[in-house]
């Protein structure tokens, strides 16, 4: 195990809909970065159909999965959305015109506040205008490369 894999974070689906194309990415990356305004990042790599639509869009979401959500986040994180519509798997529900997918225990509607490179990922801040918990409950984590 490399010093990396201590790091631990909240596994979370960051979804889009721009022009009418809905897509959705799981994310271990994420993180608070300002308490006033509140805002988040969240890194995706470049090579990912995601960050295309991230590039392009105004807004997005970050959607904390549940525990139980874990089939949902490996979907979500392996299938690649240029080809597949990853909401007819599983259900959804709309926020600001933003899917919110089952397993989600909260979530944060962001404004896309800026981005840069790091690395093979690109960095989206995003302004939180609206955030929402629906369980409270311990999120799914990321930790020593893997979900738990």
């Amino acid at each position: 195990m490399d010093a990396l894999g201590k790091l631990y974070t909240s596994t979370a689906i960051v979804t889009v809909n721009v022009d009418g194309k809905m897509n959705g990415i799981t994310v271990a990356w994420v993180t608070r970065v300002s308490w006033a305004p509140a805002m988040v990042a969240i890194s995706v790599g470049k090579t990912r159909y995601s960050r295309e639509l991230l590039d392009k869009a105004k807004t997005f979401a970050v959607c904390v999965m549940g525990k139980e959500a874990k089939d949902v986040a490996e979907f979500f994180g392996t299938v690649s959305g240029r080809n597949t519509d990853k909401f007819k798997k599983y259900p959804y529900t709309m926020e600001e015109n933003l899917p919110i997918p089952t397993g989600t225990i909260a979530y944060l509607v962001c404004e896309k506040a800026g981005s840069f490179e790091a690395g093979d990922h690109i960095v989206y801040l995003g302004l939180v205008k609206r955030q929402k918990v629906l369980k409270d409950e311990t999120p799914l984590l990321f930790g020593e490369h893997r979900m738990m």
